[in-house]
């Protein structure tokens, strides 16, 4: 049954387009695979490190058994490879996890750690085996559950290491002369293991994916305008204060620009309200075209009426910027019979320049945009003023 909610969200969302779409072999189409793959490492960056820091107890628990029951000769050679290989690596994964550079490669970083302890697992059995002490497999098998399943690997990754995992095992039972049914039987729950780590490695993938779309589109539900797919007033008004404080450190200008759609209410009553609509997406299709950069932002005021907030152009750019933006909304030659200043839909901008944001809050330049707006309706509209 499909969330009420989605009702609520632009058509033309990315999110909607990828959940309609569906993602059976968990990839996303373009730049939101590596949105999602950013969130994944956040949503998993501390339950890595928890498995991380579990990885180190179990080895240094392990130690006791070793110690206990092991030959002198192999528990020489198994603690080296406990103490002297996987815990300083796991230790030194931990640490690593908190060095930004590092995070965002989280997991290369888990897989790469993941797959030297399952291999370091198989040459502990290979050490003891190969000196007559039956060390049981069944290490593998447990090490095969937590990398599927407690690291937070996604299943790509989980599978590559779960599977090389197997095939070294395969060949230290071959190497040891491990032969006939134990053989079998072993490579038989470890294989089964490997599926069912697999099986549930994907879909868990699966939920975090339905998840991450699910609340991008409840985060659009309450940041954009349904009608047109921008920002709402009050999404605006919270990234703007953003970019404005910015600016401030960064001592960059900024212009603000409010745009009204001339004449729209005589548009409507001309045309209709679904051609109205229809010309207000049109409209805000064309805005975005001039509003791209990271620190640009647009946005529906209310009505007929947009927002926009661009970073760090000069004055010169940002008349030239907004003049072509004027004419382009004309160039869509949307007939407009109700229109005193053209036969076609056009539009009137006002502009606040700010040299030094810091000398201004975003209130007042809404406000001077606003007065520039008002002068660009009373010299006869389809202008910018500022």
């Amino acid at each position: 049954m499909k969330p009420a909610y989605l009702s609520q969200v632009h058509a033309e969302s990315p999110y909607l387009l990828q959940l309609q779409a569906g993602f059976r072999r968990l990839a996303f189409a373009g730049a939101l695979e590596a949105e999602f793959a950013e969130h994944h490492n956040r949503q998993f960056l501390r339950r890595m490190r928890g498995a991380f820091l579990v990885a180190m107890l179990l080895m240094l628990l392990f130690v006791v058994p070793d110690v206990l029951t092991l030959p002198d000769g192999v528990r020489q050679a198994v603690l080296g490879v406990r103490l002297g290989l996987l815990v300083p690596l796991i230790s030194l994964a931990w640490l690593l996890s908190y060095l930004p550079a590092v995070r965002r490669h989280l997991q290369w970083l888990g897989g790469g750690i993941t797959l030297v302890g399952g291999l370091g697992v198989n040459a502990i059995i290979w050490l003891a085996q190969r000196e007559g002490v039956a060390l049981p497999y069944e290490g593998i098998i447990l090490a095969t559950f937590f990398f599927y399943f407690l690291t937070g690997l996604r299943f790509r990754t989980a599978v590559l290491c779960g599977w090389l995992v197997f095939a070294g095992y395969v060949w230290v039972a071959l190497d040891v002369g491990l032969a006939g049914e134990p053989l079998l039987y072993n490579l038989f729950f470890l294989a089964t293991a490997n599926l069912i780590g697999s099986v549930g490695c994907y879909f868990m993938e699966y939920a975090a994916r339905e998840n991450f779309l699910g609340q991008q589109l409840l985060r659009e539900v309450a940041e954009r305008d349904f009608l047109t797919g921008l920002l709402n007033r009050r999404a605006f008004n919270e990234q703007a204060q953003r970019v404005w404080r910015l600016a401030q450190r960064e001592g960059k200008a900024l212009a603000v620009a409010l745009l009204d759609v001339d004449y729209f209410k005589r548009y409507n009553d001309y045309y209709g309200h679904a051609a109205g609509d229809e010309a207000l997406r049109t409209v805000a299709q064309v805005l975005q075209g001039y509003a791209r950069r990271p620190l640009d932002r647009l946005a529906r005021f209310g009505g007929e009426e947009f927002v926009g907030l661009w970073y760090d152009l000069s004055q010169a750019e940002a008349e030239q910027r907004l003049q072509a933006l004027r004419q382009a909304i004309q160039a869509l030659a949307l007939a407009h019979v109700g229109s005193e200043v053209a036969e076609v839909l056009t539009l009137s901008i006002g502009l606040a320049y700010v040299a030094r944001p810091a000398e201004l809050s975003l209130a007042q330049a809404l406000q001077q945009a606003d007065s520039a707006l008002y002068r660009a309706k009373e010299q006869g509209r389809n202008a910018l003023c500022q």
